[in-house]
């Protein structure tokens, strides 16, 4: 049999082998990237740092200058270089225990590390890191003592005062231990001493701790003018209950530096919690707290 090849069977081909052709420009053979993979930070402490204790939840990657992302912890992240390069690694956390607000946490080391990339190849880094050197504790609690920063009452009773308990800790031997009822449903605290100089060479003031808590708990900063006896109370951010120890970063920052104060205590106010209408859902709640930190620069 012949077959007749007409000018329809021309354009065709020629439309199929250009289609061809321009896809191959279109879409070249992609890269091979290599692979890192990030494993969880180790974090220590020295001994007038307080508790090594941390929550990094994401590790932020910049690889020779380049930014690639925050990845959730533990991560494998695709790079597209090869041959030596240098990998930035800094720790991430969740400003305020929120998960809409990831930041690089600005008090933790920053890890930097020369490798050799190649395509297709998996490597393995485990950051080690500690605090910044040249940061401030202006308040470092571990409630191992005979006493504890949070004696001012500001409202509430005396029945509902901190105290210390050996009961349930985290870790060592005594933990912050406020005890709420239906009589007594409610309490602020406040640290007995006031606070100053945050922004004299920074601009990041942060409050860690751990807490076990039945009932949910808000903190915040007490400004004052310097030498007034009243001052202007701003809640920042707070936790819900958890069964389970958990640990938190409160950012100051902002609450601190519009306020434009000269001094602060540190405040939390502490409630039974509550059902959708109102009424309180318990009618009894045990709130633990463990390794307060007020850290600055």
């Amino acid at each position: 049999m012949h077959f007749k090849f007409t000018s329809l069977h021309f354009f065709l081909v020629f439309f199929l082998t250009g289609s061809l052709f321009s896809c191959e420009l279109i879409n070249p053979d992609e890269p091979i990237p290599a692979f890192l993979y990030v494993k969880p930070f180790q974090f220590s402490a020295t001994g007038s740092q307080g508790s090594a204790s941390h929550k990094i939840t994401e590790v932020w990657v910049t690889v020779d200058g380049d930014f690639l992302g925050a990845y959730n912890l533990p991560a494998v992240v695709p790079v597209l270089k090869q041959g030596k390069v240098n990998a930035r690694l800094e720790a991430g956390i969740r400003d305020n225990g929120r998960s809409a607000t990831p930041e690089i946490y600005p008090f933790y080391q920053v890890v930097e590390q020369s490798l050799d990339l190649k395509p297709d190849r998996l490597d393995t880094l485990r950051p080690q890191i500690s605090y910044k050197p040249g940061i401030k504790f202006a308040l470092i609690d571990d409630f191992e003592s005979g006493s504890h920063s949070f004696q001012t009452l500001v409202t509430g009773a005396d029945a509902s005062r901190m105290t210390l308990s050996s009961n349930q800790v985290f870790e060592g031997r005594g933990t912050g231990l406020i005890r709420l009822n239906e009589k007594n449903p409610s309490v602020e605290l406040a640290t007995t001493r006031r606070f100053t100089g945050f922004f004299e060479k920074g601009n990041a003031v942060y409050l860690e701790l751990n807490y076990q808590s039945q009932g949910p708990v808000s903190f915040g900063v007490i400004g004052y003018k310097s030498g007034a006896t009243a001052g202007q109370i701003s809640y920042v951010a707070g936790f819900n209950p958890s069964d389970k120890w958990n640990k938190i970063y409160f950012n100051l920052s902002e609450a601190i530096a519009s306020s434009k104060l000269d001094e602060y205590q540190i405040i939390l106010n502490a409630t039974l919690p509550k059902n959708e209408n109102g009424t309180n859902s318990r009618t009894e709640a045990d709130i633990r707290i463990d390794n307060i930190k007020l850290i600055y620069f």
